[in-house]
């Protein structure tokens, strides 16, 4: 395996592969970007093409192209490895069985047949005549039905269990693929019946799970209007957008994606032509599926339901595309005219396409959502508008853009602007100060990665002169003489310090030689953990400092090294002086003239 792994890692370029994801910038000998597994501003995420691995300094994960692929298609190492396998051109015969008896890829397969099953069912059966016609009355082409492997299942309670036994799945897999469901008393029974079928495929084209619509809602034991396949190791619904195999080559053509509530809007803006829509399948727009909306385009038109529900929904996708810096438009239809994009579409085409041409901007939605309804002649009720468009207008990325909204605004509440540039400013404040707090609280967590990291400014800056070190060994002996040893205040810099001492005690006058440096000073640390952070710190230079010159980075080096020393002094000061309060509060008069003579000679 280990043999294979490496030739495939010698076959890709993690630079290429991450680049299909991610949009990468050179930085020193590495390449940076945003983090694809977790919200930042600024770029922390390193690509290294001589190590071939990478590494995030917010969300603290790594690794090479395995550890990627896996985080990025949320796939286990087999999937992974065949992927990549059949991309480097590598055959993989000696581990055939092991791939192929995944239980991923044995839940991918009964899906699989499981669809064709139903579509057989809804195209050649006598029994989904009755399916056939709902889709006729709905207007879907007999082409859409195909494209989209749309199927039927009849009310029977164990039709597709039995069909798949016998082809060899066994119960298990069809109840972890979320096909069939366990009784209470024994037995099992499928999950759909009686339900036109559409299923749910990955970006590559995969089917992963199903939504089943009722076809007659009278039946009362059937469950809700839609069933949808349940979470499990290949469906996750905050991560699946309706459409998005077929819509992703059309989407970067046009650099814009139409989001849509529901299947069946999907289907009939595919039907008629405009083949960049996809659908959020009747949930809020989630993080995860914005994310995969990036790969494709930055640019994001919501065409939600514009009922109470629809709405929130709308504004809560909204917040999250614009925190992840997407350009964003909004599809509005007159309830007068139709619902959705499907019943606009039949009623009449003309007018849905004009009103996805004249997609209002998203500041607009804001403006019109929240006036409408309110007295402006009440104080209260134009400080609450103030508030809420103004917590919009900061969310925007360009200053000029802020600018046009706050004046707009002030036009509109007859509002100072110097007024509203305060209010803005505070509203700033207050969730920059929440942002931190929750980050010092833990941080947030997302689908790959572990709590974001944060770090002091004293240990950011132990690691930064760590990594100017390690790059310009040149620098020690001034650094040296300068820092104190226990300024530094990160555990894992404050070892690796030491060991640098103990290297330069060893190695004389070829410590400070760059050729080969890092090599020798990890094989002189074999086994030690000093090791695990060497290349975290060589990614850190070349995020933070891959521009500098040596006589720079020396310069950059000994101001963190005398700025390290202030912050620990300042730190042994306000101790003393604490204690010299405490002392003189409880009248303790020997303990302050002790105290005082500790501070004369601490300076």
């Amino acid at each position: 395996m280990s043999q294979s792994t490496e030739e495939i890692k010698s076959k890709i370029s993690i630079v290429d592969l991450v680049s299909e994801y991610i949009s990468l910038k050179r930085a020193g000998a590495s390449y940076k970007s945003l983090c694809p597994f977790h919200h930042e501003k600024s770029p922390s995420f390193m690509v290294s093409p001589e190590r071939q691995s990478w590494h995030c300094f917010g969300c603290n994960t790594g690794g090479d192209i395995f550890e990627f692929i896996m985080k990025m298609e949320g796939l286990e190492f087999p999937e992974a490895l065949k992927l990549l396998a059949d991309r480097a051109g590598v055959k993989l015969a000696a581990f055939s069985s092991e791939i192929s008896g995944s239980q991923r890829n044995r839940l991918l397969d009964a899906l699989k047949i499981a669809a064709k099953f139903y579509h057989k069912i809804l195209l050649d059966s006598s029994i989904g005549a009755e399916a056939r016609e709902y889709l006729k009355k709905r207007g879907v082409s007999q082409e859409m039905i195909e494209d989209f492997l749309i199927g039927y299942v009849p009310e029977e309670w164990d039709l597709l269990t039995i069909f798949l036994l016998k082809k060899g799945y066994g119960i298990n897999d069809l109840m972890a693929a979320g096909l069939t469901i366990k009784k209470e008393g024994g037995g099992n029974y499928d999950r759909f019946r009686g339900r036109v079928m559409f299923p749910f495929f990955d970006p590559h084209g995969a089917i992963i799970g199903f939504t089943g619509r009722l076809l007659k809602e009278d039946k009362q034991e059937a469950g809700g209007k839609y069933v949808n396949t349940p979470q499990s190791i290949v469906f996750d619904k905050s991560r699946v957008l309706y459409g998005i195999d077929k819509a992703k080559q059309e989407i970067k053509r046009e650099d814009k994606v139409i989001i849509v509530e529901g299947q069946m809007d999907v289907i009939a803006c595919h039907q008629a032509g405009q083949t960049n829509v996809v659908a959020s399948s009747g949930t809020a727009l989630t993080r995860e599926q914005i994310k995969l909306l990036k790969r494709f385009t930055n640019n994001l038109l919501i065409a939600f339901d514009f009922d109470a529900a629809g709405r929130n929904a709308t504004e809560r996708g909204i917040d999250l595309a614009l925190a992840d810096g997407m350009k964003i438009k909004v599809i509005t239809l007159s309830k007068e005219i139709a619902k959705d994009p499907d019943e606009c579409l039949k009623k009449n085409p003309v007018i849905w396409f004009k009103a996805a041409a004249e997609a209002k901007s998203i500041m607009d939605y804001f403006f019109e959502a929240f006036l409408a309804g309110r007295n402006l002649e009440r104080p209260e009720e134009r400080g609450v508008v103030s508030t809420l468009i103004l917590q919009k207008i900061k969310q925007l990325p360009d200053l000029v853009e802020q600018d046009f909204w706050v004046k707009k605004l002030a036009g509109i509440l007859d509002i100072n602007l110097v007024i509203l540039y305060e209010k803005l400013n505070a509203l700033r404040v207050r969730n920059n100060a929440e942002a931190w707090i929750s980050s010092s609280a833990g941080g947030s967590t997302d689908r790959t990665s572990g709590a974001i990291v944060v770090k002091t400014k004293e240990e950011s800056a132990s690691q930064k002169m760590l990594a100017i070190i390690l790059r310009w060994p040149i620098c020690f002996q001034p650094i040296l003489e300068t820092v104190k040893l226990e300024a530094l205040f990160h555990k894992e810099a404050k070892e690796c310090f030491k060991s640098l001492i103990e290297f330069y005690n060893f190695s004389g006058p070829d410590f400070s030689i760059s050729d080969g440096f890092i090599h020798r000073f990890r094989s002189w640390n074999e086994g030690k953990e000093v090791c695990q952070i060497l290349d975290l710190l060589g990614f850190l230079y070349d995020k933070e400092y891959s521009n500098l010159s040596q006589k720079e980075a020396k310069e950059e080096a000994l101001f963190i090294a005398k700025s390290l020393n202030l912050w620990y002094n300042n730190a042994i000061l306000k101790g003393i002086e604490k204690e010299t309060g405490d002392a003189e509060k409880s009248g303790d008069a020997k303990k302050v003239s002790l105290l005082m003579q500790k501070f004369k000679d601490f300076l």
